[in-house]
């Protein structure tokens, strides 16, 4: 039989008494991926080291979704820049501790995938790699419903060295696509500043120019 080549997903244990804690057990290194890859994560949930089983769908305390969200930075006022919502009917609820210890599937509470499609708009700024903010919440189904922590952490962006580019001579400003107010946009970086400003069209009496915006990211 022929083997099939699947991406090996990230494998984290959300902890609720120690959130920061980001170990992927399928590596047992800290949680990193490779710009431009389809990646995977699965998450097993749990409270000091044991599993929470089995999960509650409804009333107080049952979970209505999870949610996994990548930041610029820990305190980033902007939109995710990759962002993936698993509602209760798509996660395995009655996952049991034996089948989580061994990896045995169904082998996670809630699997999120996401395509290259948006790994690939990850900017690194032309370096091999860089930190970004990894957060995973959980929303209850209680009545108001609960925001709850799972995860909260850095999480490292690799290049690849064909596209990984050498420092230039001189501080030109580096081109990047970001998400601001929920819509992909081109920046470019003041490196006086450290600073990204958004590029956009300007129609001046049927004169097109490039504008950059004010504020920066």
């Amino acid at each position: 039989m022929s083997a099939a080549l699947t991406p090996l997903p990230i494998r984290l244990f959300c902890d609720l008494a120690t959130p920061q804690t980001r170990i992927d057990l399928n590596r047992n290194a800290a949680p990193s991926f490779y710009r431009g890859d389809d990646i995977e994560i699965d998450i097993g949930i749990g409270e000091n080291g044991s599993l929470l089983t089995p999960l509650a769908s409804s009333g107080a305390g049952g979970i209505g979704s999870v949610t996994a969200q990548l930041f610029a930075i820990q305190n980033d006022p902007n939109p995710p820049m990759m962002s993936c919502t698993v509602a209760a009917a798509g996660m395995n609820l009655g996952l049991t501790q034996s089948e989580w210890n061994s990896d045995t599937a169904p082998f996670y509470h809630a699997a999120f995938l996401f395509p290259n499609s948006q790994t690939s708009l990850i900017s690194l700024n032309g370096a091999p790699s860089a930190n970004y903010w990894l957060r995973m919440t959980a929303q209850t189904t209680d009545s108001p419903s609960k925001v709850i922590t799972l995860l909260d952490g850095p999480i490292t962006v690799k290049d690849g060295p064909i596209t990984a580019g050498s420092s230039p001579a001189a501080p030109y400003g580096y081109f990047r696509i970001y998400t601001v107010g929920g819509h992909l946009v081109p920046q470019i970086l003041d490196t006086t500043t450290g600073l990204y400003h958004t590029v956009a069209i300007l129609n001046d009496g049927g004169v097109l120019t490039l504008q950059l915006s004010d504020q920066g990211y």
